[in-house]
């Protein structure tokens, strides 16, 4: 977690620890904070529990595919930001927020979500985060505005909460919206492509020596399907149907031939193209080799990359039911 704690002009950002749960107790007992909440006031059992529940949500790319946040100002505990995957891809999130009512007025939700919105895109490659909340809740609806974030309408009584059906607002940020700084990290487009066997074909770039899936990295304003498309027909001769490519994962990892570089991959599966039990392919442009893998042992094959390792590990190569 070398990126925590985030840091903004006035705030730090910080994974919780086990004496979080007094300071968030302070606020989150009030009833005019839980009002909006899917729960009542916390007590300090609940906040033990909570907190608790909170300190293994260090990332969306681990376990519990959340993050979960405290914010300070000058020391002191103001309030918590979480963002979390929606989806099993890790392309869509959700972000929420609450703070200490002593702590309003002075725009800092709107300054530690923009951090953590900005790291779903940046860090997690997300597509798109979204934030939603019970209509009466314009206190948060301001902060989404002041965000930029986009309204998406009201859904009329969708939600059951305490003894009553509920409207909630979604408000909701694209990748796209803005530009995107990834810092160090690559950032490409890979395509899983099986064939009718199972097996996956993978490529290796001339002066490498690890073996990945077919993809590369987007020319300016190319969007990532294109940029698999693009690439896969550049440097093996293969045209897919863009109806067909179907998203895996965005995932964050190890660079396999650059050393110290992360990773920030887009990665697609497609069928086994029809016609031959598995398709005739044409190295050229960067590509020396093309082989097939089996991908029930690609997670002891040290010739593979990092990526291609760990999605097959993961079974993502299979195609979904």
């Amino acid at each position: 977690m070398s990126f925590l704690p985030l840091r903004t002009e006035r705030l730090s950002l910080r994974p919780h620890r086990s004496d979080d749960a007094g300071p968030l107790l302070g606020f989150y007992r009030r009833p005019e904070v839980a009002r909006y909440l899917l729960h009542g006031p916390w007590t300090e059992d609940i906040a033990r529990e909570r907190v608790t529940r909170r300190l293994t949500r260090t990332g969306v790319d681990g376990p519990e595919r959340a993050l979960s946040l405290v914010v300070e100002h000058e020391g002191r505990v103001i309030g918590d930001v979480a963002l979390w995957a929606t989806d099993e891809t890790g392309a869509k999130g959700e972000i929420g927020w609450v703070f200490d009512p002593a702590a309003s007025g002075r725009g800092f939700a709107t300054e530690a979500a923009r951090a953590v919105l900005d790291l779903g895109f940046q860090r997690y490659g997300m597509h798109r985060v979204s934030a939603q909340m019970d209509a009466r809740n314009t206190a948060s609806a301001r902060v989404c505005e002041r965000l930029g974030m986009t309204g998406e309408g009201v859904s009329r009584q969708d939600w059951w909460s305490k003894g009553e059906w509920t409207d909630s607002l979604r408000y909701a940020e694209l990748a796209s919206d803005h530009p995107r700084d990834h810092g160090d990290a690559i950032v490409v487009s890979a395509v899983m492509l099986p064939d009718a066997g199972g097996h996956l074909l993978t490529v290796r770039k001339r002066g490498t020596t690890r073996y990945m899936n077919p993809g590369g990295k987007p020319e300016p304003g190319e969007d990532p399907a294109a940029c698999a498309l693009r690439e896969v027909r550049e440097e093996l001769g293969l045209d897919l149907d863009p109806q067909r490519l179907e998203l895996v994962a965005v995932r964050r990892t190890t660079a396999a031939n650059e050393a110290g570089r992360p990773l920030l991959a887009t990665v697609y599966r497609h069928p086994h193209l029809a016609g031959s039990r598995r398709p005739e392919v044409t190295p050229a442009a960067e590509i020396d080799s093309a082989r097939w893998v089996d991908p029930e042992h690609a997670g002891d094959d040290d010739t593979l990359a990092p990526l291609l390792r760990e999605l097959t590990a993961g079974g993502l190569s299979r195609a979904r039911a």
